[in-house]
């Protein structure tokens, strides 16, 4: 059974002061309650190469306002940074976490361990990177492989009147196996999603250039939505590495009285075949099905 853990923040519903980041239950009323669940299949197409843009040092302020990380900027495509420019936004909350995945030679993943940001940069310079397998081509040679993942979750203030809460990952040691993996935000009945906002993006480099590669599909419900997409197996003169993305939404209070709410951040791992529904409650992403799966996020 897979421990259920929370990457929390508080967000601030009316005013853009500083808020300090922290760890906090979820509401057993959004924890508890049934929730409807909307689900979007899509085309993800083919991988695109793509040309980052190139940013002045004012640009890329403004983007790390709205919660872009340095890895989000420097492969940040043209038609990203058009959907974003023209938000004015202040970043009032930010949490960062690092987690050593551990799988067995059949591509389980039998733990998942939170570590600390020193510990995560020296097992990436000491181990090289692996290429990703298949289960028909897994490693026999050894008992176990490790991954390191970087989850940065944000909050930022916008001048519009919403917040935009952003989840973004990096692979900086890529695991072994991979298949099908889900990023996404939870928050409180009090906010309320604002349509059309949802922004997702999933990259990685091989010896080519920098590629992109859209969602499969998008699942919401009234307090989350979550992107499952296909991490990259196989690349062009080089194995895929520095795999990394994000997802994000714009969120409002849901009436004159809400003043702050909490937010999540979710990513899960999946090796074997993904084959059941994505369900949604505030603090709890689930993903179905008969594999092998891990949830990363810091624990209570």
């Amino acid at each position: 059974m897979l421990k259920n853990k929370f990457s929390s923040i508080l967000i601030a519903m009316l005013v853009a002061g500083s808020v300090i980041p922290s760890v906090a239950k979820a509401e057993s009323t959004d924890s508890e309650q049934a929730e409807t669940t909307e689900v979007i299949e899509e085309d993800a197409g083919t991988d695109q190469l793509i040309e980052p843009v190139s940013l002045n040092e004012q640009q890329k302020e403004e983007m790390k306002e709205l919660g872009f990380t340095d890895d989000d900027i420097d492969s940040m495509s043209i038609e990203e940074y058009n959907k974003y420019k023209n938000l004015d936004g202040k970043l009032t909350s930010s949490e960062e976490n690092y987690y050593e995945v551990t799988a067995d030679k059949d591509g389980n993943v039998t733990d998942i361990e939170e570590i600390t940001e020193s510990e995560a940069v020296n097992q990436a310079q000491q181990q090289e990177k692996p290429v990703f397998s298949t289960m028909a081509a897994k490693s026999q040679s050894s008992t176990k492989t490790t991954g390191l993942l970087k989850m940065t979750l944000t909050s930022s203030k916008l001048s519009n009147g919403n917040t935009l809460l952003k989840n973004s990952f990096t692979w900086i040691k890529s695991p072994e196996f991979a298949l099908t993996d889900v990023v996404g935000i939870t928050h409180s009945a009090s906010a309320v999603k604002v349509p059309g906002t949802d922004g997702f993006s999933y990259k990685y480099t091989d010896g080519v250039g920098t590629h992109s590669l859209k969602a499969s599909s998008t699942t919401n419900s009234a307090t989350g939505i979550a992107k499952k997409f296909n991490l990259k197996k196989g690349g062009s003169n080089k194995p895929p590495y520095n795999h990394h993305g994000y997802i994000s939404i714009q969120v409002k209070k849901g009436n004159k009285n809400d003043v702050r709410a909490n937010a999540y951040g979710h990513y899960t791992h999946v090796t074997v075949g993904l084959t059941g529904s994505i369900t949604i409650k505030t603090g709890s992403i689930s993903v179905g099905g008969n594999l092998s799966k891990k949830e990363m996020t810091p624990p209570m």
